[in-house]
């Protein structure tokens, strides 16, 4: 028997005979985004998250609005993060994810994006720390000495090696 044993304004506790998992709302339209600008740098963001109690460079990201598309919120997110400014047309999808699937229902979009600096038009939202760039080509360096660890920054990167771009 499925029960509902928690509920707050972003995610809800299921019970489901032994087994607890969360369902998080709007993670069915929520995405993720990796910009490359000028060919050159990746685009990221530096923010502090609570739960592990660190200060993280990871992709910006978000959940959904009622009625958007996963590629709208990757757009909107990318927007409010960053200040870059996407055209809908110039978006690729690379892929969806299930972050963790042992107990979170969610389903996210990983989208991809050329952008230029001067698609950059305003500062990123109070939300983020600072916008950080890292060279294409120092990518790896960044994984490999444990700076990039977001499950949702992983994953853009490993799809976007996959699909070639």
């Amino acid at each position: 028997m499925k029960e509902i044993v928690y509920k707050n304004a972003w995610f809800s506790v299921l019970k489901d005979g032994r087994w607890h998992y969360l369902i998080e709302k709007n993670s069915d339209n929520g995405a993720v985004i990796l910009m490359l600008e000028d060919n050159e740098n990746f685009i990221f963001v530096k923010n502090h998250r609570k739960a592990i109690g660190k200060t993280v460079i990871e992709l910006p990201r978000g959940y959904g609005e009622d009625n958007e598309s996963s590629a709208d919120t990757a757009i909107r997110e990318a927007y409010e993060e960053t200040g870059y400014k996407i055209d809908k047309k110039k978006i690729v999808k690379l892929g969806t994810i299930n972050p963790n699937s042992a107990i979170l229902s969610s389903n996210i979009d990983i989208y991809f994006a050329h952008v230029a600096q001067n698609d950059k038009i305003k500062e990123a939202d109070s939300e983020v720390l600072a916008v950080v760039k890292i060279r294409k080509d120092d990518i790896f360096h960044y994984i490999k000495d444990g700076k990039l660890q977001d499950s949702f920054t992983l994953s853009a990167i490993s799809l976007y090696q996959a699909k070639n771009l």
